[in-house]
Protein backbone atom coordinates (compact mmCIF):
# COMPACT_ATOMS: atom_id res chain seq x y z
CA UNK A 1 0.00 0.00 0.00
CA UNK A 2 1.47 3.47 -0.97
CA UNK A 3 2.65 5.66 1.75
CA UNK A 4 0.93 9.04 1.59
CA UNK A 5 3.12 11.74 2.73
CA UNK A 6 2.24 15.27 3.91
CA UNK A 7 4.21 17.23 2.19
CA UNK A 8 6.49 18.25 5.22
CA UNK A 9 7.20 14.45 5.74
CA UNK A 10 7.90 14.21 2.20
CA UNK A 11 10.30 16.97 2.13
CA UNK A 12 12.03 15.66 5.40
CA UNK A 13 11.93 11.82 4.23
CA UNK A 14 13.90 13.27 0.58
CA UNK A 15 16.20 15.60 1.77
CA UNK A 16 17.12 12.30 4.51
CA UNK A 17 17.35 10.24 1.68
CA UNK A 18 19.41 12.09 -1.34
CA UNK A 19 21.40 13.55 1.94
CA UNK A 20 22.85 9.70 1.63
CA UNK A 21 22.42 8.19 -1.82
CA UNK A 22 22.18 11.28 -3.57
CA UNK A 23 19.82 13.16 -6.16
CA UNK A 24 20.52 10.52 -9.09
CA UNK A 25 19.83 7.18 -8.38
CA UNK A 26 20.92 5.32 -11.40
CA UNK A 27 20.96 1.82 -11.75
CA UNK A 28 18.37 -0.88 -12.06
CA UNK A 29 17.97 -3.84 -9.19
CA UNK A 30 18.71 -7.37 -9.72
CA UNK A 31 16.15 -9.69 -9.87
CA UNK A 32 17.56 -11.79 -7.61
CA UNK A 33 17.66 -8.84 -4.64
CA UNK A 34 14.24 -8.52 -4.76
CA UNK A 35 14.51 -11.99 -1.84
CA UNK A 36 17.08 -10.34 0.06
CA UNK A 37 15.19 -6.74 0.04
CA UNK A 38 12.26 -8.68 1.40
CA UNK A 39 13.89 -10.49 3.68
CA UNK A 40 15.48 -7.38 5.34
CA UNK A 41 11.88 -5.89 5.45
CA UNK A 42 9.98 -9.24 6.73
CA UNK A 43 12.90 -9.71 9.39
CA UNK A 44 12.36 -5.73 10.55
CA UNK A 45 8.32 -6.17 10.56
CA UNK A 46 8.30 -9.80 12.53
CA UNK A 47 10.46 -7.71 15.46
CA UNK A 48 8.93 -3.70 15.33
CA UNK A 49 6.25 -4.26 17.59
CA UNK A 50 8.54 -5.11 20.26
CA UNK A 51 11.63 -3.24 19.71
CA UNK A 52 11.16 -0.35 17.18
CA UNK A 53 14.88 0.41 17.37
CA UNK A 54 14.73 -2.71 14.96
CA UNK A 55 13.62 -0.40 12.21
CA UNK A 56 16.52 2.36 13.13
CA UNK A 57 19.12 -0.87 12.69
CA UNK A 58 18.12 -1.64 9.15
CA UNK A 59 18.17 2.04 7.76
CA UNK A 60 21.54 2.77 10.14
CA UNK A 61 23.12 -0.78 8.63
CA UNK A 62 21.97 0.02 4.99
CA UNK A 63 23.76 3.89 5.52
CA UNK A 64 26.39 2.29 6.49
CA UNK A 65 26.88 0.21 3.51
CA UNK A 66 26.51 3.17 0.96
CA UNK A 67 28.83 5.02 3.31
CA UNK A 68 31.55 2.08 3.26
CA UNK A 69 30.42 1.67 -0.68
CA UNK A 70 31.96 5.36 -1.94
CA UNK A 71 35.35 4.07 -0.74
CA UNK A 72 34.96 0.63 -1.56
CA UNK A 73 33.81 0.53 -5.24
CA UNK A 74 33.56 -3.47 -5.55
CA UNK A 75 30.77 -3.11 -2.72
CA UNK A 76 28.23 -0.66 -5.11
CA UNK A 77 27.37 -4.13 -6.59
CA UNK A 78 24.90 -6.88 -5.70
CA UNK A 79 27.00 -9.55 -3.70
CA UNK A 80 24.77 -12.32 -3.00
CA UNK A 81 27.83 -14.79 -1.62
CA UNK A 82 28.65 -12.59 1.12
CA UNK A 83 28.86 -13.43 4.73
CA UNK A 84 29.56 -11.88 8.46
CA UNK A 85 32.66 -13.17 8.06
CA UNK A 86 33.26 -11.71 5.07
CA UNK A 87 32.50 -8.43 6.24
CA UNK A 88 34.56 -9.11 9.54
CA UNK A 89 37.70 -9.62 7.69
CA UNK A 90 37.36 -6.92 4.64
CA UNK A 91 36.22 -4.07 7.54
CA UNK A 92 38.10 -4.03 10.54
CA UNK A 93 35.77 -3.56 13.55
CA UNK A 94 36.79 -0.85 16.22
CA UNK A 95 35.90 -2.04 18.94
CA UNK A 96 37.43 0.82 21.61
CA UNK A 97 37.78 4.88 21.83
CA UNK A 98 40.62 5.53 23.83
CA UNK A 99 40.73 3.53 26.96
CA UNK A 100 36.84 2.71 26.66
CA UNK A 101 35.09 0.02 24.79
CA UNK A 102 32.83 0.56 21.78
CA UNK A 103 29.86 -0.74 21.93
CA UNK A 104 28.70 0.40 18.62
CA UNK A 105 29.34 -0.43 15.44
CA UNK A 106 31.98 1.07 13.65
CA UNK A 107 34.10 -0.08 10.83
CA UNK A 108 37.26 0.82 9.53
CA UNK A 109 38.25 0.93 5.94
CA UNK A 110 41.54 2.88 3.86
CA UNK A 111 42.33 5.01 7.51
CA UNK A 112 38.80 6.29 7.91
CA UNK A 113 35.96 5.42 10.46
CA UNK A 114 32.45 4.71 9.67
CA UNK A 115 29.88 3.84 12.50
CA UNK A 116 26.20 4.11 12.85
CA UNK A 117 26.19 5.94 16.27
CA UNK A 118 25.44 9.07 14.02
CA UNK A 119 23.64 7.51 11.66
CA UNK A 120 21.31 6.20 14.39
CA UNK A 121 20.66 10.32 16.48
CA UNK A 122 19.94 11.18 12.70
CA UNK A 123 17.16 8.65 12.12
CA UNK A 124 15.66 9.71 15.52
CA UNK A 125 15.95 12.81 14.50
CA UNK A 126 14.04 12.56 11.20
CA UNK A 127 11.33 10.80 12.49
CA UNK A 128 10.63 12.90 15.67
CA UNK A 129 10.88 15.72 13.43
CA UNK A 130 8.06 14.18 11.73
CA UNK A 131 5.94 13.88 14.52
CA UNK A 132 6.76 9.69 15.26
CA UNK A 133 7.56 10.89 19.07
CA UNK A 134 7.33 6.89 19.36
CA UNK A 135 10.35 6.31 17.87
CA UNK A 136 12.75 5.86 20.33
CA UNK A 137 15.26 8.30 21.37
CA UNK A 138 17.93 6.51 22.75
CA UNK A 139 19.67 6.06 20.54
CA UNK A 140 23.12 4.79 22.27
CA UNK A 141 21.05 1.94 23.97
CA UNK A 142 19.85 1.27 20.17
CA UNK A 143 22.77 0.77 18.51
CA UNK A 144 24.56 -0.87 21.31
CA UNK A 145 22.07 -3.93 20.29
CA UNK A 146 23.50 -4.24 16.84
CA UNK A 147 25.31 -7.50 17.66
CA UNK A 148 22.35 -9.50 18.18
CA UNK A 149 21.28 -8.75 14.51
CA UNK A 150 24.33 -9.68 12.48
CA UNK A 151 21.44 -11.49 10.24
CA UNK A 152 20.12 -8.45 9.04
CA UNK A 153 23.61 -6.58 8.47
CA UNK A 154 24.82 -9.46 6.28
CA UNK A 155 21.97 -9.15 4.34
CA UNK A 156 22.48 -5.69 3.94
CA UNK A 157 25.58 -5.48 2.89
CA UNK A 158 24.98 -7.75 -0.24
CA UNK A 159 22.85 -4.99 -1.79
CA UNK A 160 23.79 -3.01 -4.27
CA UNK A 161 23.66 0.93 -4.27
CA UNK A 162 20.25 1.16 -6.07
CA UNK A 163 19.13 -2.19 -3.36
CA UNK A 164 20.35 0.16 -0.35
CA UNK A 165 18.52 2.98 -1.61
CA UNK A 166 15.63 0.91 -2.36
CA UNK A 167 15.52 -0.65 1.12
CA UNK A 168 16.37 2.34 2.98
CA UNK A 169 13.15 4.91 1.51
CA UNK A 170 11.27 1.75 1.89
CA UNK A 171 12.21 1.27 5.74
CA UNK A 172 11.37 4.58 5.88
CA UNK A 173 8.11 4.53 4.60
CA UNK A 174 7.58 1.61 6.83
CA UNK A 175 7.91 4.18 9.78
CA UNK A 176 5.51 6.74 8.90
CA UNK A 177 2.64 4.12 8.76
CA UNK A 178 3.47 2.42 11.61
CA UNK A 179 4.68 4.57 14.04
CA UNK A 180 1.99 6.79 15.58
CA UNK A 181 1.48 10.61 14.83
CA UNK A 182 1.38 12.61 17.74
CA UNK A 183 -2.31 14.46 17.82
CA UNK A 184 -2.65 17.80 19.07
CA UNK A 185 -6.16 18.46 19.17
CA UNK A 186 -6.74 22.18 18.03
CA UNK A 187 -9.85 24.64 16.85
CA UNK A 188 -10.17 25.92 13.53
CA UNK A 189 -11.90 29.25 14.80
CA UNK A 190 -10.12 30.34 18.00
CA UNK A 191 -12.58 30.56 20.70
CA UNK A 192 -13.26 34.54 21.71
CA UNK A 193 -11.96 35.69 24.31
CA UNK A 194 -14.74 37.99 25.65
CA UNK A 195 -13.32 39.18 28.95
CA UNK A 196 -10.15 40.74 26.77
CA UNK A 197 -12.98 42.91 24.61
CA UNK A 198 -15.03 43.62 28.00
CA UNK A 199 -12.33 45.59 29.45
CA UNK A 200 -10.54 47.41 26.36
CA UNK A 201 -14.52 47.52 24.16
CA UNK A 202 -17.24 48.09 26.52
CA UNK A 203 -18.93 50.83 27.16
CA UNK A 204 -18.61 52.11 30.87
CA UNK A 205 -21.10 54.96 32.70
CA UNK A 206 -24.19 54.56 30.89
CA UNK A 207 -27.75 55.91 31.95
CA UNK A 208 -28.91 53.92 34.57
CA UNK A 209 -25.82 52.27 35.85
CA UNK A 210 -23.26 54.24 38.82
CA UNK A 211 -20.32 55.34 37.54
CA UNK A 212 -17.33 53.14 38.44
CA UNK A 213 -19.75 50.11 38.39
CA UNK A 214 -18.23 48.40 34.96
CA UNK A 215 -14.80 49.03 35.93
CA UNK A 216 -15.51 47.36 39.70
CA UNK A 217 -16.62 44.47 38.16
CA UNK A 218 -14.08 43.98 35.94
CA UNK A 219 -11.24 44.27 38.75
CA UNK A 220 -13.84 41.98 40.63
CA UNK A 221 -13.79 39.20 38.22
CA UNK A 222 -9.74 39.51 37.24
CA UNK A 223 -9.55 38.96 40.87
CA UNK A 224 -11.84 36.39 40.98
CA UNK A 225 -9.73 34.58 38.46
CA UNK A 226 -6.17 35.38 39.39
CA UNK A 227 -6.73 34.61 43.14
CA UNK A 228 -8.98 31.60 43.41
CA UNK A 229 -7.86 30.48 46.73
CA UNK A 230 -8.94 33.46 48.22
CA UNK A 231 -12.44 34.56 49.27
CA UNK A 232 -13.32 38.06 48.09
CA UNK A 233 -15.60 40.90 49.80
CA UNK A 234 -16.92 43.88 47.72
CA UNK A 235 -20.27 46.07 48.05
CA UNK A 236 -22.09 48.36 45.50
CA UNK A 237 -19.89 50.96 44.14
CA UNK A 238 -20.29 53.79 46.03
CA UNK A 239 -20.80 52.10 49.22
CA UNK A 240 -18.17 53.75 51.48
CA UNK A 241 -15.63 50.68 52.45
CA UNK A 242 -15.43 51.88 55.78
CA UNK A 243 -18.97 51.80 57.01
CA UNK A 244 -19.42 47.79 55.27
CA UNK A 245 -15.90 47.30 57.74
CA UNK A 246 -13.92 46.86 54.58
CA UNK A 247 -10.66 47.88 53.98
CA UNK A 248 -10.74 48.87 49.99
CA UNK A 249 -13.61 48.87 47.67
CA UNK A 250 -12.80 44.78 47.23
CA UNK A 251 -10.74 42.65 49.63
CA UNK A 252 -9.55 39.24 49.42
CA UNK A 253 -9.37 37.12 52.64
CA UNK A 254 -7.57 33.70 53.38
CA UNK A 255 -9.18 33.16 56.53
CA UNK A 256 -8.95 35.66 58.85
CA UNK A 257 -5.98 37.37 57.17
CA UNK A 258 -6.86 40.18 54.59
CA UNK A 259 -3.93 39.06 51.80
CA UNK A 260 -4.89 41.66 49.24
CA UNK A 261 -7.07 44.89 49.36
CA UNK A 262 -7.62 46.92 46.25
CA UNK A 263 -9.21 50.52 45.14
CA UNK A 264 -10.84 50.51 41.92
CA UNK A 265 -11.06 54.07 40.27
CA UNK A 266 -12.30 54.17 36.51
CA UNK A 267 -10.38 57.58 35.87
CA UNK A 268 -6.75 58.96 35.69
CA UNK A 269 -5.30 59.21 38.80
CA UNK A 270 -3.00 62.15 39.40
CA UNK A 271 -1.24 64.30 42.27
CA UNK A 272 -4.08 66.88 41.95
CA UNK A 273 -6.84 63.76 43.62
CA UNK A 274 -4.33 61.55 44.85
CA UNK A 275 -4.67 62.76 48.53
CA UNK A 276 -8.46 62.43 48.16
CA UNK A 277 -8.90 59.09 46.17
CA UNK A 278 -6.03 57.53 47.87
CA UNK A 279 -3.85 59.19 50.39
CA UNK A 280 -5.73 57.08 53.52
CA UNK A 281 -6.04 53.74 51.39
CA UNK A 282 -2.07 53.91 50.97
CA UNK A 283 -1.37 55.12 54.35
CA UNK A 284 -3.25 52.34 56.17
CA UNK A 285 -1.77 49.60 53.53
CA UNK A 286 1.83 50.95 54.94
CA UNK A 287 0.56 51.13 58.35
CA UNK A 288 -0.89 47.20 58.46
CA UNK A 289 1.50 45.63 56.09
CA UNK A 290 -1.62 44.95 53.10
CA UNK A 291 -0.97 44.38 49.44
CA UNK A 292 -2.35 46.97 48.52
CA UNK A 293 -3.18 47.87 44.92
CA UNK A 294 -4.86 50.28 43.09
CA UNK A 295 -6.36 49.50 39.88
CA UNK A 296 -7.31 53.30 37.42
CA UNK A 297 -7.69 53.85 34.48
CA UNK A 298 -4.55 55.79 34.25
CA UNK A 299 -1.60 57.44 36.40
CA UNK A 300 0.34 59.94 35.89
CA UNK A 301 4.22 59.51 35.85
CA UNK A 302 4.92 61.34 38.96
CA UNK A 303 1.67 60.14 40.93
CA UNK A 304 3.47 56.26 40.28
CA UNK A 305 5.99 56.71 42.77
CA UNK A 306 3.72 58.38 45.38
CA UNK A 307 1.52 55.17 45.50
CA UNK A 308 4.97 53.09 45.19
CA UNK A 309 6.15 54.56 48.09
CA UNK A 310 3.22 53.41 50.30
CA UNK A 311 4.47 49.77 48.68
CA UNK A 312 0.82 49.59 47.31
CA UNK A 313 0.84 47.99 43.21
CA UNK A 314 -0.96 50.83 40.46
CA UNK A 315 -2.09 48.84 37.89
CA UNK A 316 -3.44 50.77 35.26
CA UNK A 317 -6.24 49.29 32.44
CA UNK A 318 -3.08 48.51 30.05
CA UNK A 319 -1.64 47.18 32.65
CA UNK A 320 -4.29 44.72 33.54
CA UNK A 321 -4.70 44.17 29.34
CA UNK A 322 -1.34 42.99 29.43
CA UNK A 323 -1.62 40.48 32.67
CA UNK A 324 -4.80 39.21 31.25
CA UNK A 325 -2.84 38.66 27.54
CA UNK A 326 -0.90 36.14 29.26
CA UNK A 327 -4.14 34.17 30.36
CA UNK A 328 -5.64 31.60 28.66
CA UNK A 329 -9.27 30.75 27.85
CA UNK A 330 -10.60 29.26 30.76
CA UNK A 331 -8.92 31.73 32.75
CA UNK A 332 -10.56 34.66 31.21
CA UNK A 333 -13.87 32.82 31.30
CA UNK A 334 -13.52 32.48 34.62
CA UNK A 335 -13.25 35.98 35.22
CA UNK A 336 -15.85 37.06 32.67
CA UNK A 337 -18.03 34.75 34.87
CA UNK A 338 -17.08 37.22 38.10
CA UNK A 339 -17.91 40.32 36.17
CA UNK A 340 -21.40 38.83 35.59
CA UNK A 341 -21.58 37.72 39.10
CA UNK A 342 -20.47 41.20 40.61
CA UNK A 343 -22.98 42.95 38.24
CA UNK A 344 -26.22 41.01 39.15
CA UNK A 345 -25.33 39.32 43.04
CA UNK A 346 -23.51 41.91 44.17
CA UNK A 347 -24.64 45.26 42.16
CA UNK A 348 -28.17 43.44 41.82
CA UNK A 349 -28.90 45.79 38.61
CA UNK A 350 -31.11 43.46 36.21
CA UNK A 351 -30.51 45.74 32.90
CA UNK A 352 -26.93 45.92 33.11
CA UNK A 353 -26.18 41.89 33.11
CA UNK A 354 -28.33 42.04 29.86
CA UNK A 355 -26.26 44.70 28.96
CA UNK A 356 -23.81 42.95 28.86
CA UNK A 357 -25.14 39.82 28.13
CA UNK A 358 -26.11 41.78 24.89
CA UNK A 359 -22.84 42.68 24.39
CA UNK A 360 -21.22 39.05 24.89
CA UNK A 361 -23.96 37.73 22.33
CA UNK A 362 -22.32 39.94 19.40
CA UNK A 363 -18.98 38.47 20.29
CA UNK A 364 -20.34 34.43 20.48
CA UNK A 365 -23.74 33.94 19.98
CA UNK A 366 -23.11 30.58 21.42
CA UNK A 367 -22.22 31.48 24.62
CA UNK A 368 -23.41 29.14 27.74
CA UNK A 369 -24.23 32.89 29.44
CA UNK A 370 -27.07 33.15 27.25
CA UNK A 371 -29.49 30.49 27.99
CA UNK A 372 -30.21 33.24 30.89
CA UNK A 373 -31.30 36.02 27.71
CA UNK A 374 -34.65 35.91 27.51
Amino acid sequence: METHYTEKEKSLSDSFIHEVFGYNQNGDISFEELPIIDFCKNYIKERFTFMKYILGLGIDFSILAQRLSEYDVEMKSFTPVLSVEDIFSRYEMVESRGSRKSNTLTLSFSGKQYGIRKIEESVANLFHSMDRSDYPSAYVYNTGQWKKYTDLLNHVFMLSEPGKHALCKELIDFGIKNLPKNSFYVREVPRVRIFDKVINEYERGVKGENGGLVYQAIVYGFLTADRPHLSIIADKVRTGSSRQKRFGDIDCYSGLDLETSSEVKDFCISNANFDKELGEFCRNCEGNNINGIVFALDFEQSTLNKIREHGVKPISQLKLMELVSYWDWTKQEAALKGVLHYISHVEQNPSAVIRLLEFIKNHDANHESLDYLR
